[in-house]
């Protein structure tokens, strides 16, 4: 009889993806991380979503607080995302495991609910069995924490979905009324991705900037904003000369920078949090805006080297890695 894993998230999408054994276009980030940990893990597990965690659109905070503070899952090993780390109740009689991808106190830490809800995390974190995080930066925090078992599993992605034909970077190209200058993707059209400092420091450049996103929250920016599926994503980072991303934020990873990279697109980016690591293993240039535009055009000039140097790296986080990392890991867990 296979261990029984409950994984406890506030998200409704992680949820949703779940019971349909499939990802939308609409899932981003860490909870694209998290949906193929769900995946991995029911190859071997018999994996189930905690309800009681997982908060409805009408529902106040307060309600899902309280409905979290009392019922515990019964499971062998149990999988909380951050808020459920945070406020639901561990159960001693399972091994708890918190996955942990960023903590950015500084943009969204302000209210007294927020520093409430960091304090609650601080102390439950050194109470998890383990903490898994997808870098060595947060490894360090965790352990700075009080956290004594904490490993790294990396964002990891299947490799063959990211290619793309000169016919389809062509077709993109006219799809979008795009000039044959040299694409600068920029990343998310939000300030807190550092798009406004970005567009200030490369407006002058005679190159075409790029930025996307579900909804377009830079609209006072004169760049061209796309809304695209994954697949023309994946072209828009191969037709892309350079990749910049120069976010603001305490970054777990930085999961565009990985994607680029397996195009074999360079990337630039500020190096803020995990994102340093990935930038400096795969030989990117890391930035501030004062030097982003000689950088912006030394690769211009040089071509596509750096993305390949990227790619090297990065090819090695597929997903029998990730797979076999989080089936391992669980594994382990249960014997110890």
């Amino acid at each position: 009889m296979s261990a029984k894993i409950v994984w406890q998230t506030k998200a409704p999408i992680v949820a949703e993806n779940f019971l349909q054994k499939r990802i939308t276009s609409v899932t981003k980030g860490g909870n694209t991380y998290n949906h193929y940990a769900l995946m991995a893990l029911s190859e071997q597990f018999d994996v189930s979503i905690d309800k009681n965690t997982v908060k409805n659109s009408n529902q106040s905070f307060l309600n899902y607080f309280i409905r979290n503070q009392f019922a515990a899952p019964n499971a062998d090993v149990t999988i909380k995302e951050i808020y459920p780390a945070a406020i639901s109740k561990i159960n001693k009689r399972s091994k708890n495991i918190a996955i942990i991808h960023h903590i950015d106190e500084q943009f969204s830490g302000q209210t007294f609910a927020h520093k409430m809800f960091f304090k609650m995390l601080a102390k439950k974190l050194p109470e998890m069995n383990l903490v898994i995080v997808v870098s060595e930066y947060w490894r360090e925090q965790m352990q700075k924490m009080g956290c004594k078992n904490v490993q790294i599993i990396y964002n990891s992605f299947n490799l063959s979905e990211y290619n793309s034909t000169e016919n389809e970077i062509a077709l993109f190209r006219k799809k979008y009324g795009l000039s044959e200058r040299p694409i600068v993707y920029i990343g998310n059209a939000h300030r807190q991705k550092g798009v406004f400092d970005v567009y200030n420091s490369l407006k002058d450049l005679n190159v075409e900037l790029i930025m996307t996103g579900a909804k377009n929250k830079a609209t006072e920016l004169p760049v061209r904003f796309l809304s695209l599926e994954k697949k023309e994503f994946i072209t828009l980072l191969h037709a892309s000369s350079v990749v910049v991303l120069m976010s603001k934020l305490c970054e777990g990873w930085n999961r565009v920078a990985h994607e680029a990279l397996l195009c074999q697109t360079p990337v630039i980016g500020s190096g803020i949090g995990g994102m340093n690591e990935l930038l400096t293993k795969s030989g990117q240039i890391i930035s501030t805006i004062e030097n982003l535009r000689e950088h912006v055009s030394e690769i211009i000039l040089t071509g596509k080297k750096n993305g390949q140097t990227g790619y090297a790296f990065v090819k090695q986080f597929d997903m029998n890695y990730f797979n076999n990392a989080w089936q391992t890991t669980i594994k382990n867990l249960l014997v110890n």
